[in-house]
């Protein structure tokens, strides 16, 4: 009995001793021939902290850039379709820049840094301002916000009620006219630009070439109208937009609410911008209506009718 007993223990320690040596043996071997652990940052692309675009909206890279971007408005914000669109001060929605010394040339005012004529934003001129790759307004300025309430989108204080009148007045209609876009900060329009720019650099072209090429797709900081707060796309940034019904009543009706089409279908080499039917910018009832009238675009009408932007 005490011998078979000593012969299953002693057989237990070498079943102990067998399986301690195989493991042995596998540990031995794996670090041996284990790979080196994956340095991720190697693989991480550049364009992780590039400005993002909307790649559904049209943008023609070899002219006039678009000025849609959608970094934060890649998914729609839908307004209640059984509430009234009302707007609310929101003075706290203020960012802080700084801008470059001003180099005064005649009568015009340019930003050393980049070339671009400075325009001033005042009550007397704000429904026909223009900013485009030519011209932009100071990073100081601070325009009075107004949200959109069942929303988070923000227009200027003097706009919102505007834009809440239209979307009201669609909506008896039928029609909801989706806040899609609406203001966006200098600062986060400089990220943007600035981050689209690195991306570009890191492809390797010079930096100069990189923020020609990011202004292809993004507006530099002060040249957009959302930067302003004086515009709102709407629904979507799609071209297909322009042949949905809320388009044909914006097209039909906007003017009476003191809204445009701010970048026209033909006018791309006047505008700067591509052709943008989801884009309507305030410029006043009386304005609205006279361009509407005209066929002309904005930059075109000042000229033609001989007023200074």
């Amino acid at each position: 009995m005490n011998q078979n007993k000593s012969s299953r223990i002693v057989a237990a320690i070498l079943v102990v001793l067998v399986s301690a040596a195989a493991v042995t043996a596998v540990l031995i071997y794996n670090s041996k021939h284990r790979k080196p652990p994956v340095d991720w940052d190697k693989y991480t692309s550049s364009t992780s902290s590039a400005a993002q675009t909307d790649s559904t909206a049209p943008v023609d890279t070899t002219a006039q850039p678009s000025d849609t971007e959608a970094t934060e408005d890649t998914t729609e914000t839908k307004a209640d379709d059984d509430t009234t669109v009302s707007v609310q001060n929101d003075p706290s929605e203020n960012d802080e820049s700084t801008s470059a010394s001003a180099v005064s040339d005649g009568n015009q005012v340019t930003n050393p840094d980049t070339g671009r004529i400075l325009v001033q934003v005042t009550d007397d001129n704000y429904k026909l301002v223009v900013v485009n790759s030519t011209r932009e307004f100071p990073s100081t300025y601070e325009p009075k916000l107004a949200q959109i309430l069942g929303t988070d989108k923000y227009l200027d204080a003097r706009v919102a009620p505007h834009y809440e009148e239209m979307y009201n007045a669609a909506k008896q209609d039928g029609i909801t006219l989706t806040p899609y876009s609406a203001y966006r900060s200098y600062d986060h329009q400089k990220r943007n630009y600035e981050g689209r720019a690195s991306n570009e650099h890191a492809k390797g072209l010079s930096w100069d070439a990189a923020y020609a090429e990011a202004a292809k797709v993004i507006l530099p900081p002060g040249t957009s109208e959302h930067n302003l707060g004086l515009c709102m796309d709407i629904c979507n940034v799609y071209n297909s937009f322009a042949t949905q019904p809320e388009y044909r009543w914006l097209t039909e009706n906007a003017y009476k609410y003191g809204f445009i089409l701010r970048y026209p279908e033909g006018k791309e080499k006047i505008t700067g911008v591509v052709f943008e039917p989801w884009h309507w910018r305030y410029v006043g009832t009386e304005n609205a209506k006279a361009i509407r009238d005209s066929g002309l675009c904005l930059e075109e009408w000042l000229e033609a009718n001989n007023i200074a932007y």
